[in-house]
């Protein structure tokens, strides 16, 4: 199985745990240093965004470090962060595409009333051309969401496919068996006795016991 139909599921996990890892924890700087810049309202939002990017960096950061050691419960913490944040989005892009279809007439309102009088904005307008926009960005949403889905699945089949490999692995350097020779007796030796022959008056001899 290959990422995008061209990419190996290594590079592509390598590729989406490095990125990851890179825009999270830098988005997570810069909510930080502009934490003072909210209002006291906002600053719980800000709180619990700055704690997820952080959170988010450090998954992947395991992720990459999974792919290079190619050690599986760091994979799977990537891999289980991903389908989090895969429905997260989800969630985020339902809700979003809900509220710009709902408020397109109070949105149309404020902008036409706020328009310049040398420019006027008629409402018919301004509602087409906010709700082609707002499909615009739904559709893009939509694709977004369906790549996220792909690169989890990609994720997934390559954390199985490591766990498969270390499973093998494992199996494979049990210890083998030691099997101990014992002597092997063997059969006691017959030393064959010839008897002597007694002639009696001319005659064998045959002892009691063999007649």
């Amino acid at each position: 199985m290959k990422c995008c139909f061209c990419i190996n599921l290594r590079t592509a996990t390598l590729f989406l745990a490095v990125l990851g890892t890179i825009t999270h924890l830098y988005g997570a700087l810069i909510l930080t240093a502009m934490s003072d810049e909210f209002e006291d309202g906002d600053s719980g939002t800000v709180f619990g965004l700055t704690m997820y990017s952080y959170l988010s960096g450090l998954a992947c950061l395991a992720g990459a470090i999974g792919v290079i050691k190619h050690n599986a419960k760091h994979l799977r913490l990537f891999s289980a962060f991903y389908w989090v944040d895969l429905a997260l989005h989800m969630v985020f892009s339902v809700a979003s595409a809900f509220l710009f279809f709902s408020m397109h007439s109070e949105v149309c309102e404020q902008i036409v009333h706020e328009a310049p009088k040398d420019e006027p904005i008629d409402m018919e307008t301004c509602e087409s051309a906010y709700i082609g926009s707002a499909w615009v960005i739904t559709i893009a949403m939509a694709i977004n969401l369906l790549l996220k889905l792909h690169f989890a699945f990609a994720i997934h089949s390559y954390m199985l496919q490591i766990k498969q490999e270390q499973d093998q692995e494992g199996s494979s350097v049990q210890q083998e068996a030691i099997v101990v020779g014992y002597p092997v007796a063997s059969p006691p030796a017959y030393n064959d006795v010839k008897k002597e022959t007694i002639f009696v008056a001319g005659k064998e001899f045959v002892p009691n016991e063999k007649k």
